[in-house]
């Protein structure tokens, strides 16, 4: 398996930075089930955000709006007006479902009918329990004289924190949005702005414009950037790569506060008020290390499964789907799964090692995920998938490395 592959960029058609395609006139009309409802007046109460909602606009959202939404969100759209004619707002009808597409909801259906997305109350309390140990562990020792040590439990407590709210922020229900504080305790990030930000990147994977998650320049480049654009530093982004992604966290806490104070979630204040009070006495070495080694942890971890896949590029033409293809055939262009090698490494991946699997059923609590990944490729071998997968971390952690030094060479490599 060759470990220089690097992402791919695609042309595909949603519109760009927020604008509804087809020119809707403001309008936003999705197609859900083979019916179109017109979200225009409902959009800005969306949990979600109004802007996942715009991009979809004279799409067909079917399959993304399952893998994301509830039981009762699923029977509060139903109950809305929708008809079976092509609304006057959207120019160009999208095409009928994919055979995969049509083989992938029979999938879904079987997997719900079978118990697949239940969630066990043993694997819950234990990531849970787990997570605080490391943090009244790690306090403790920070107060008897045992720095590093406690630097490490607790940044690995805030990593496993952020696998723990990222798997419950997705889950539904009053137990998830509990076990979700777990985020906020010990991490002080918005729930709130993490669910729009993160369901966003789910529905339109490493579509260039809308999902953030892959709108790292100027500090990293995934294309070769116009010459007006470029910086000098680019062609070390490989070798800074590691230092510099484990400010995520930092990253991500600015911007919780900014969106907290915005939105004036005062639940989400009060959490966060907490955690920074518990940095405060942690003492500003441990809690600025501790911070930095959280974030190393994850960004290492999340980046590496799509950043060498493939890059959709949006254009203002009269396309007709978000990407080139269907949503479960977008997933599989632009995820990879890694084979963790034990039991340690299995935990400290947090599920993020079975992304696919992830991204194809993001409600589906992750401990599911080692039991699900045959069936998925099988699933794949079955419809003409390919099932990305690498044979171990450190082969994807070399794959990620070699895409970075492909990006940080001559723009001339691109033809």
């Amino acid at each position: 398996m060759t470990q220089t592959a690097t992402s791919t960029r695609v042309a595909s058609s949603p519109a760009p930075s927020g604008a509804p395609a087809n020119g809707s006139a403001g309008k936003t009309l999705v197609r859900i089930d083979a019916r179109w409802y017109d979200l225009t007046a409902w959009k800005n109460t969306h949990p979600g955000g109004p802007a996942i909602l715009d991009h979809m606009h004279g799409h067909d959202a079917t399959d993304a709006f399952y893998s994301l939404h509830s039981d009762d969100a699923i029977a509060r759209l139903k109950r809305m007006p929708s008809s079976d004619k092509v609304p006057a707002g959207v120019q160009f009808a999208p095409p009928p479902p994919t055979q995969a597409a049509v083989n992938f909801r029979a999938f879904r259906a079987r997997l719900q009918a079978e118990g697949w997305f239940k969630r066990s109350m043993f694997w819950e309390a234990f990531y849970t329990s787990s997570v605080y140990f490391f943090a009244v562990v790690g306090t403790w020792l920070a107060f008897t004289g045992h720095p590093i040590l406690a630097t490490l439990l607790i940044g690995l407590g805030m990593q496993q924190a952020g696998w723990i709210g990222h798997d419950n922020t997705h889950a539904r229900g009053g137990f998830a949005y509990m076990n979700s504080v777990t985020l906020q305790f010990m991490n002080a990030f918005s729930r709130e702005w993490w669910s729009q930000k993160h369901n966003t990147h789910h529905v339109f994977t490493n579509t260039v414009g809308i999902d953030a998650d892959i709108e790292n320049d100027p500090v990293f480049h995934l294309f070769f950037p116009d010459p007006k654009d470029d910086t000098l530093f680019r062609k070390m982004q490989h070798w800074y790569f590691v230092p510099v992604a484990s400010l995520l966290y930092v990253s991500w806490r600015i911007q919780s506060l900014q969106f907290s104070l915005k939105t004036m979630e005062w639940k989400e204040l009060l959490f966060q008020a907490i955690n920074y009070a518990w940095m405060y006495f942690l003492g500003w070495k441990i809690a600025l290390a501790s911070i930095y080694l959280g974030g190393a942890l994850v960004a290492i971890i999340v980046t590496v499964t799509h950043q060498s896949e493939e890059m959709f590029e949006p254009k203002q033409a009269d396309g007709l789907t978000p990407s080139p293809y269907s949503f479960v055939e977008c997933q599989f262009a632009t995820t990879r799964d890694a084979r963790t090698s034990d039991f340690f490494t299995e935990y400290l991946w947090g599920g993020m090692q079975y992304q696919l699997e992830h991204h194809l059923f993001p409600t589906m609590p992750k401990y599911n995920y080692r039991r699900l990944a045959p069936l998925v490729e099988k699933f794949a071998q079955e419809n003409g998938l390919t099932y990305r997968c690498d044979e171990s971390q450190w082969k994807i952690f070399l794959r990620n490395f070699n895409t970075l030094k492909h990006f940080a060479g001559e723009a001339k490599k691109a033809q």
